[in-house]
C-alpha cells in the first residue's frame, strides 16, 4: 500500500487533455496488465539509489519493488516556496517584504519566479490563451480550488454530499487535493495562480478503490478552469460510482454500531450491469476486484445497500478466516466443482451454508442502511426494501431462500406471521407464507460475535444460543427452521 501523499494518474502529466473520459488506457499495454501510473515525486522523498519510500499506516512501500522509469527531472518553484511569516501581513494584506519567498534557504522575488514560469510556458507552447489574457490578474493573485460535490438520492429526493470523495486540482505536475465533507463542500490544500484541471479519484487512500473497465481506476475528469468547481451527479455512470463510494465510505469510516470494519485495500469493480453482485477474494490474484458490483440502474438506496452487503462478506471473512473458508467450500467450492452434480443444486449442506453467508450480509445491509437514512440523514420514515425484508415469503427453492430476514428477526420485536394483520404494509400478503418470528432483543454485535467459530447455518444459531442470554432464545430453533430446504 503506497502512501496517500503519492498522487497517481493513469495518463502522462505533460499531456494536455483534449477528450475527457472516465479513464485512460495506454494502447501499448497488454490487456492483462494494468496501465502505467504517473506521478511527480519530490527529491526529498528519494534515496541515494533514486527509489522513493512512502509510509502508509505504519507500512513502508519502496518504489523499487515495482518497475519505475524517471521520465523527466523537474523544478517547480511553487512547491518550494516557504510560506511568509505572520508578521508579513497587515489584516488581509501583505507587507512589501511578503513579495519575497525563501527557496532552498535563499530569498527570491515572487514576481521574478512567476515571470520565469510564464516565459517557460510560452516558449514551450504551454501557455493557454486565457492565461495570456488574464496575465495581470493571475500574476498577482492566487486562488484555492474548492466547491461542492453531490449525488442525487432517490429516497431523499435531493442531492446529498459524496462524503469522503477525493477532489484533485492539477496544473502540470503539481496537484492539490481536497476531501468532500458531509455537506458536499471541499477545499483543496494549496493554491494556483493559473487555471487547473479538476478531477475526482474514486479511491480512498488505498483503503478502498473503485475500478471501471479492465484494471482501470474509476475517475471523473472535470473541467480545466480557474475558480470553484461544483458538481451534481444524477442518472449516469458517475452517479453510480458516487453512490457505491458513499456506501464503502460509510462502512469504513462512519459510526456503524460497533461492527468490525471490512479489510483495507479492497478493490470494487463498478460494472455497468444489473445482475447479481458478488464478493470473491480469489479474483484479486489476477489483478481483479474482490467485489463485483452489478447494480447499475437500481435506485440509490439499493445501490448503497448492495455495497454494504458485499463489504459485509469481506468483513465476515476477516473476522474468522478459517471458519469462513470452510463455509465457502461447502457452499460453493464443493458443489460447483466439475465433478459435482450442479452448482445450482448444492444439496442440503451447500444450501444451509449459502443461507448462512447471505443472511449475515443481508442483516448488516438492513441495519446499516437503516442507520444511514434514519439517523445520519434524519429520515425516520425510511423503510428498507420489502419492509426490512420481512415481507419476503419463505421460499423453499431458488436463490431467494438464501437471503433471509432471520438476522433482523432476531433483533426487532416484530413477528410478521402474527403481527402482519395489524400492519397495512402486509395486507396483501398471505401471512402463512411469512416466517414465524418469536425471537427479539439480540444486538447486531451479538450476532457478529457468534460468527466466530461458525462453519454452518446451524452452528451460527447454536453460538447465538449458547453465548448470550436472551428470554426468547428458546424460539431460535423455530425461527431458523423457517428455512430448512
Amino acid at each position: 500500500m503506497i502512501d496517500s501523499s503519492l498522487v497517481l494518474y493513469d495518463y502522462p502529466l505533460d499531456y494536455e487533455i483534449q477528450l475527457t473520459g472516465d479513464y485512460y488506457r495506454d494502447p501499448l499495454t497488454p490487456a492483462d496488465q494494468p496501465t502505467p501510473q504517473y506521478c511527480a515525486v519530490k527529491v526529498d522523498d528519494l534515496q541515494a539509489d533514486n527509489t522513493a519510500i512512502f509510509n502508509a499506516s505504519g507500512l513502508v512501500t519502496k518504489m523499487r519493488e515495482v518497475q519505475t522509469t524517471t521520465l523527466e527531472e523537474l523544478f517547480i518553484p511553487d512547491v518550494y516556496y516557504e510560506p511568509p511569516p505572520a508578521s508579513s501581513r497587515i489584516g488581509n494584506n501583505e507587507k512589501p517584504e511578503a513579495t519575497m519567498r525563501k527557496i532552498n534557504g535563499k530569498m527570491v522575488s515572487v514576481a521574478l519566479i512567476d515571470a520565469l514560469v510564464e516565459e517557460a510556458l510560452r516558449i514551450t507552447n504551454n501557455l493557454s490563451t486565457s492565461s495570456t489574457q488574464n496575465n495581470a490578474k493571475t500574476m498577482n493573485n492566487s486562488w484555492r480550488p474548492a466547491g461542492r460535490i453531490r449525488v442525487w438520492d432517490d429516497f431523499m429526493q435531493n442531492f446529498v454530499g459524496v462524503e469522503g470523495a477525493q477532489v484533485r486540482a492539477r496544473r502540470w505536475f503539481t496537484t492539490h487535493r481536497g476531501w468532500v465533507g458531509a455537506d458536499g463542500l471541499y477545499s483543496c490544500d494549496g493554491t494556483f495562480k493559473r487555471e487547473a484541471n479538476y478531477s475526482i479519484d474514486w479511491d480512498r487512500n488505498g483503503v478502498f478503490h473503485l475500478q471501471d473497465g479492465w484494471l482501470n481506476g474509476a475517475t471523473y475528469n472535470g473541467p480545466k478552469r480557474e475558480g470553484n468547481w461544483d458538481l451534481n451527479l444524477r442518472d449516469d455512470k458517475q452517479a453510480y460510482y458516487a453512490t457505491i463510494y458513499s456506501g464503502a465510505y460509510f462502512f469504513f469510516y462512519k459510526p456503524i454500531l460497533g461492527l468490525a470494519r471490512p479489510p483495507r485495500g479492497l478493490r470494487i469493480k463498478a460494472r455497468i450491469e444489473n445482475d447479481a453482485s458478488s464478493f470473491v477474494k480469489a479474483r484479486e490474484i489476477f489483478f481483479g476486484s474482490a467485489i463485483s458490483m452489478k447494480a447499475y440502474g437500481s435506485n440509490s438506496q439499493t445501490v448503497f445497500g448492495i455495497t454494504i452487503h458485499e463489504l459485509a462478506h469481506a468483513q465476515h471473512r476477516l473476522l474468522d478466516l478459517g471458519s469462513y473458508n470452510n463455509v465457502v467450500f461447502d457452499a460453493y467450492t464443493s458443489p460447483c466443482a466439475p465433478s459435482a452434480e450442479s452448482c445450482d443444486n448444492p444439496g442440503p449442506t451447500g444450501k444451509n451454508n449459502r443461507r448462512f453467508m447471505e443472511t449475515w450480509a443481508q442483516t448488516v445491509e438492513i441495519v446499516l442502511t437503516l442507520e444511514r437514512y434514519r439517523n445520519i440523514l434524519q429520515r425516520p420514515d425510511f423503510q428498507f426494501a420489502q419492509s426490512n425484508q420481512q415481507l419476503r415469503p419463505i421460499a423453499f427453492s431458488g436463490i431467494s431462500n438464501y437471503y433471509t430476514s432471520a438476522g433482523f428477526d432476531m433483533i426487532d420485536g416484530f413477528n410478521q406471521r402474527t403481527d402482519a394483520s395489524t400492519d397495512p404494509r402486509f395486507i396483501a400478503v398471505n401471512r402463512n407464507s411469512l416466517p414465524i418470528d418469536r425471537v427479539s432483543g439480540y444486538t447486531i454485535l451479538q450476532l457478529q460475535g457468534a460468527l466466530i467459530g461458525s462453519r454452518s447455518w446451524w452452528e451460527w444459531r447454536d453460538n447465538i444460543k449458547n453465548r448470550y442470554n436472551n428470554p426468547t432464545e428458546g424460539n431460535l430453533d423455530e425461527l431458523f427452521n423457517n428455512w430448512t430446504n
